[in-house]
């Protein structure tokens, strides 16, 4: 049995021998920002060049499997230099401009993902679940040259948006000019030779988080951003087979040459970093990823078995689903790795994973968008030895503790916020000059979220700053709920807050207090929502007596003790 201080040491021994300077992983010290921090020495420039390394690597091999077709890294390829060759001759699209993705997972996403990169343009991925008035705000936000969406989401941004040129990904009706469909530009485009990128930290991608005021944010993540977390997942890869092969005394290549090709089930959606890490861990591995574009258990069972799939990560609801339903032991025994993510896992999940999946290993991060993904993880003996722990920060990001003053806390074990520093933090919101300064301290990023650190170096998260539900592995901002509710003027008085929830990790909860002459059911209330904002943000549970709420000496409505009195 490895103890508690065996495992430390283990991790620290090998992660010093991968990023040394002899190491293949070396980090050094370099200016960003005009601040010195840690990077990796050998960090790819761009997603481009990433995705040309795997594409030389694995061509002729399985990237994506979609409705039953097989597409290689060499026909994702040649495919996303057609498409970069149409946007610009066809749309004009210049180095800097932005180009909108708006669409379920498919594969014709990371087409457009690979074209926006080659073409010297930045990539904007819509959040396609927004509702469409919560969608033509970003669209308006991002003003992107052209957006490439499918029939869904083409009509949705058409709506409200009659300008900006639409590439139409689907067979529906094409929404009025300006707009063409994505296959005839792939039929007749012509590939172009892919654009150096001047400046790695200029913005690559944009993806968009929940806000409060009604419109959600768009994050600016830059080159820097993306590949180096494409380097920290390829030394989480190669740290686990290193302690692995220790543990049973072997050799690591001997190791490597016994383990299947890393294989999963693309469950999250990949306008979020949770999806995006999932695909970038997939293609750094030379494996391929099942496309699922709606989640369902046991469509999901059979895809597991019948491609003999070795990893699944999603929201803790997935994992949930997946356990309940008793698969047998033989259509899921080639997962190998099975990651609760996007929000906290319930305590009990880990043991249920254990028990129906015995060989399938649990890992666990902590991270968000404005921080490209996960920035600490753990999992294998560091993880079972702490339980507990969100694991350690990557080599090359720094975490701090304050408290409200935003003084630092010395010493290991002081609660306060965690704040974050390195060349995974975001280059700030887009056309938010003012939300930038708030959460960033020079350039530490004030994550919101209260932790600590303990001796080991390791990051535990204990409770969240933030005023915000994470249903389904979704943010919710209870501001915004709230804001469509008073907006209604049906309601005095309105409270959103979240409670646990076995499958979903946690529902959100509205408890109001009806204007005078009106008579309003619990459904009434989920419609108002839904009118406005997307469906996974309308309350599961509303309740309509616990008012007057209580209040503080300045008048602010304590949420908490609401929530107390409604889980009584």
């Amino acid at each position: 049995m490895t103890t508690a201080n065996e495992s430390v040491a283990a991790y620290r021994e090998i992660e010093a021998e991968l990023t040394g300077p002899d190491g293949p992983f070396a980090v050094i010290d370099t200016v960003v920002g005009g601040e010195t921090m840690r990077v990796y020495r050998d960090t790819p420039t761009s997603f481009d060049e990433v995705f040309a390394e795997a594409v030389s690597e694995y061509a002729d091999d399985t990237l994506f499997v979609e409705d039953g077709v097989s597409y290689t890294y060499r026909q994702v390829s040649d495919a996303a230099g057609l498409l970069a060759g149409s946007l610009v001759r066809d749309h004009g699209v210049a180095d800097g401009d932005r180009v909108g993705i708006a669409m379920k997972n498919r594969m014709a996403f990371v087409v457009s993902l690979v074209a926006i990169g080659r073409c010297g343009a930045i990539a904007v991925l819509f959040n396609g679940r927004e509702s469409e008035g919560e969608l033509a705000g970003a669209v308006a936000d991002a003003a992107c040259v052209v957006i490439v969406a499918d029939d869904e989401r083409a009509a949705k941004i058409r709506t409200r948006d009659k300008e900006t040129d639409l590439v139409v990904v689907g067979d529906g009706d094409l929404p009025s000019a300006p707009a063409c469909r994505y296959d005839d530009l792939l039929a007749g485009g012509e590939p172009i030779a892919a654009r150096e990128v001047p400046d790695p930290d200029s913005v690559s991608w944009i993806l968009f988080t929940s806000g409060t005021s009604g419109r959600s944010k768009g994050v600016l993540l830059t080159h820097r951003n993306i590949c180096t977390l494409v380097v920290n997942l390829r030394v989480i890869k190669e740290s686990n087979i290193a302690l692995n092969a220790r543990k049973y005394g072997m050799e690591p290549e001997a190791l490597r040459g016994l383990m299947p090709k890393l294989s999963a089930l693309l469950i999250f959606p990949l306008f979020h970093t949770s999806g995006l890490a999932s695909l970038l861990t997939t293609m750094s591995a030379g494996g391929f990823a099942v496309i699922m574009p709606r989640w369902n258990v046991d469509a999901a069972i059979e895809l597991i078995d019948e491609y003999k799939l070795s990893m699944l990560a999603g929201p803790p609801m997935v994992i949930i689903d997946l356990l309940s339903a008793e698969p047998p032991a033989e259509k899921v025994g080639t997962l190998i790795n099975v990651s609760p993510a996007g929000q906290a896992t319930p305590p009990d999940l880990v043991s249920r994973i254990e028990r129906v999946m015995p060989n399938a290993a649990r890992g666990v991060g902590w991270g968000m968008t404005e921080t490209t993904a996960s920035v600490c993880t753990a999992g294998g003996d560091l993880l079972a030895t702490h339980p507990n722990t969100a694991g350690a920060t990557s080599p090359v990001m720094e975490v701090r503790v304050v408290d409200a003053a935003g003084q630092a806390l010395d010493g290991p074990g002081a609660t306060g916020e965690l704040q974050i520093r390195g060349p995974q933090v975001m280059a700030g919101y887009l056309n938010r000059p003012e939300e930038t300064a708030a959460v960033l301290d020079g350039s530490w990023y004030r994550t919101g979220d209260l932790g600590y650190v303990d001796a080991d170096g390791l990051v535990y998260v204990v409770d969240r700053k933030k005023d915000i539900v994470i249903t389904g592995g979704e943010n919710v901002y209870c501001a915004e709920v709230e804001f469509t509710l008073l907006a209604s003027e049906r309601f005095t008085e309105v409270a959103v807050f979240g409670v646990p929830d076995p499958r979903q990790g946690e529902k959100v909860v509205a408890a109001v207090t009806v204007a005078e002459g009106l008579a309003l059911t619990a459904d009434d209330v989920r419609d108002i929502v839904r009118e406005s904002l997307a469906a996974y943000k309308t309350p599961t549970d509303v309740v309509f007596d616990l008012g007057p709420f209580p209040r503080n000496a300045t008048g602010k409505i304590l949420k908490r003790k609401i929530r107390e009195n409604f889980l009584r």
